[in-house]
């Protein structure tokens, strides 16, 4: 029986110090020449939109952005943006829109990220709040397309405006 301890004894020492010594290989340094394959949508960006909106009658809409995302995790990115929109109709310029939104996204592939919007602004001197997301995908290093849509409405009501744009950016990383 004292030689089935030993034994015993001694499997369980072997066992512990092969751990030991697999776990101290886990303590290597980081690499740092290491590049995430992600497309980097951190940073500054602008660009132009172009699209539609729908508020019982169509309208046509024109539009600039600005904005700036950085990362919370290697997946998720979080920002703000400003959008300015002018909307036309038959008749010609119609109406306008400032948003000042908070953004938050998430990589969906290595070059994509799908993204909600929540903020306010004006629509025609209107507070209102706005609503939305999108897709946002990479080009090039620099240049990403992306589709919008966004609800808009005054506040204490129900959204009056569907507003659906496609933009290119311009990220200046």
């Amino acid at each position: 029986m004292k030689l089935a301890h030993t034994l015993l004894v001694g499997a369980a020492l072997a066992v512990l110090t092969a751990s030991a010594a697999s776990a101290a290989d886990l303590l290597t340094p980081v690499d740092p020449i290491y590049e995430s394959p992600l497309f980097d949508f951190e940073g500054l960006y602008i660009g132009a939109t172009g699209g539609g909106a729908f508020t019982g009658t169509g309208y046509g809409t024109l539009g600039v952005v600005v904005g700036a995302n950085f990362a919370v995790t290697d997946g998720i990115i979080a920002g703000v943006e400003f959008q300015g929109d002018t909307y036309w109709n038959g008749g010609g310029y119609a109406a306008y829109d400032a948003l000042a939104l908070g953004r938050i996204g998430g990589f969906v592939s290595e070059n994509a990220m799908l993204y909600g919007d929540l903020g306010a602004g004006v629509l025609n001197g209107t507070p209102v709040y706005a609503f939305g997301g999108g897709v946002e995908l990479a080009m090039t290093e620099q240049l990403s397309v992306r589709g919008d849509l966004q609800g808009l409405g005054a506040f204490g009501a129900t959204p009056s405006v569907a507003k659906a744009t496609v933009g290119l950016l311009w990220h200046l990383n």
